[in-house]
């Protein structure tokens, strides 16, 4: 004989839990009951004037802004001219006037030969140091 005939022949078929006749057709309408009652809330409300322009008005916003972005990008690709070999007029006329005391740093020079000209005229950083920055730099107290 199997286990569950075993199980069967001892304690029957029958689960043993019983629902009540008529228990789940009232028992919504119990629950129901006992709730508390919940309030209408109104179908239309009244939009205002931004509310209905709001999404247009933020919709502009965006393309604005695409278009700017799109502008930038074209004027910095567009960009190729400028270099230090050919710089814009403004710098050229700001580097040429009297009030500003430039030394031009001409490309056709190598880095090695300005090095080798200004350790020629200095014996120790701190001289450098004392001809290129005040006291107030934090270079200097480097």
């Amino acid at each position: 004989m199997r286990h569950e005939d075993i199980l069967k022949e001892k304690y029957g078929t029958d689960p043993g839990f019983r629902v009540p006749d008529g228990y789940f057709e009232k028992l919504q309408k119990e629950i129901m009951d006992s709730l508390p009652a919940y309030p209408e809330t109104p179908r239309h409300v009244p939009v205002g004037l931004w509310q209905r322009v709001k999404p247009y008005v933020y919709l502009a916003a965006m393309f604005a802004g695409i278009w700017l972005m799109m502008k930038v990008f074209v004027n910095v690709s567009n960009s190729s001219t400028l270099s230090l070999d050919n710089p814009p007029e403004a710098i050229v006329q700001v580097l040429g006037s009297d009030t500003h005391d430039y030394d031009i740093y001409y490309p056709s020079e190598s880095d090695i030969i300005l090095e080798e000209e200004v350790s020629s005229d200095y014996e120790s950083i701190e001289e450098f140091k004392e001809d290129f920055f005040s006291t107030e730099d934090s270079f200097a107290n480097d």
